[in-house]
């Protein structure tokens, strides 16, 4: 191992040492001899090892470690034989990926090791419309290696309001075939395969999980009714995490299941339309929310999802894949669903499923 300072500034002041790399924060540390300048400087180098730095300043190993394990715990350094192992054309390709990634890499992963999980990676997309169609070019920019997609539509002239990948020339063509058209041609190097399919069940769902095997699947399809409850139990089965996005009316929500760490969608009533589902709480606030949301269900609704609607859930999705499939950060949506308030500045809020342990999905993993 050979420890490499990340991208810092610093200075000094009085006897004081400021270190900064994000502006938000600073590290000021103790320094009336200077050794620990010194330090910084030998470590923004890089190219030694720890015995080699003690060498230099003349000090006990044991002491450099515990410095380099203070400087780790902040954040602040990678390894640098974990680095510069890329073709100079990948470190041109992912050059704004790795610079992001270094603001989360340790001496334990890079940022060469968070963009290798990319492309190692297999996302299965699940619907090819609005909101998935958004997801989809940020999952290729991401440098996702491989992408199922399935989808079971044509495109439409309404799609056009928030779907991207398509053109006025591909209206009447599969919007599944037209997507992965789409990703070979953005980056070739990125293995996809496409699906025309409805999706009938969570046997059917099981069967293509178990076939192309996926780190994670991305779902954006709302039909039929019982659809989340079908890819929730086909992807907790098999122990694979799904993020889901929608919306209704002027709220939308991005949430995903974390099988065996957080709740499913099974633990959470489905069908506000089955009494049976929603027995009486007796809260009479929490009894007319439930009414109104029968009310609401009964009736057809239209796609409200404009643009930027779409835009933003694919984003918040997309974010949710990456934290899955390169553990950068624990997932933030994984129980937890976020709401997005578009008729109120795009206010967020959060909720909490509670895991039932009686669960017939989940309940004992």
């Amino acid at each position: 191992m050979r420890p490499r300072l990340k991208g810092i500034s610093w200075e000094r002041v009085g006897d004081e040492l400021r270190l900064v790399y994000d502006p938000r924060d600073q590290l000021l540390l103790a320094d009336p001899d200077g050794i620990v300048e010194k330090l910084v400087g030998l470590l923004s180098e890089g190219g030694r090892t720890v015995a080699e730095i003690a060498d230099e300043l003349s000090l006990d190993v044991a002491d450099v470690r515990d410095a380099v394990a203070a400087f780790d715990a902040e954040r602040l350094l990678e390894d640098g034989d974990r680095l510069d192992r890329l073709e100079p054309a990948e470190a041109e390709r992912y050059f704004s990926n790795l610079a992001f990634f270094e603001s989360f890499s340790t001496l334990d992963r890079s940022r060469e090791d968070l963009q290798r999980h990319l492309r190692e990676s297999h996302v299965l997309v699940l619907g090819t419309g609005g909101l998935n169609s958004n997801t989809i070019p940020h999952l290729a920019g991401l440098g996702v290696g491989a992408m199922t997609l399935l989808d079971r539509d044509a495109v439409e002239p309404r799609n056009f309001a928030r779907q991207y990948l398509y053109r006025a020339k591909d209206i009447g063509e599969r919007k599944v075939e037209r997507a992965a058209a789409w990703v070979r041609a953005f980056d070739p190097a990125i293995q996809v395969e496409w699906v025309e399919a409805d999706v009938a069940g969570p046997e059917q769902l099981t069967e293509l999980i178990r076939r192309v095997r996926p780190d994670v699947v991305a779902s954006g399809i709302d039909r039929p009714k019982n659809i989340d409850l079908w890819v929730n139990e086909a992807c907790v089965r098999n122990g694979v995490p799904f993020v889901r996005g929608g919306m209704s009316v002027t709220t939308g929500t991005v949430w995903s299941v974390n099988p065996g760490v957080s709740a499913c969608r099974a633990c959470v009533p489905a069908d506000p339309s089955n009494p049976a589902h929603f027995p009486d709480p007796g809260d009479p606030a929490i009894a007319g929310a439930i009414a109104a949301t029968r009310l609401f269900v009964s009736r057809p609704q239209p796609n409200r999802g404009i643009g930027p609607v779409a835009g933003l859930l694919g984003a918040f999705g997309a974010f949710e894949v990456l934290r899955y499939l390169t553990g950068f950060e624990p997932p933030a949506y994984a129980g937890r669903p976020l709401d997005i308030d578009f008729a109120h500045g795009c206010a967020t809020s959060r909720a909490e499923w509670p895991r039932d342990p009686a669960c017939a999905v989940c309940g004992g993993r």
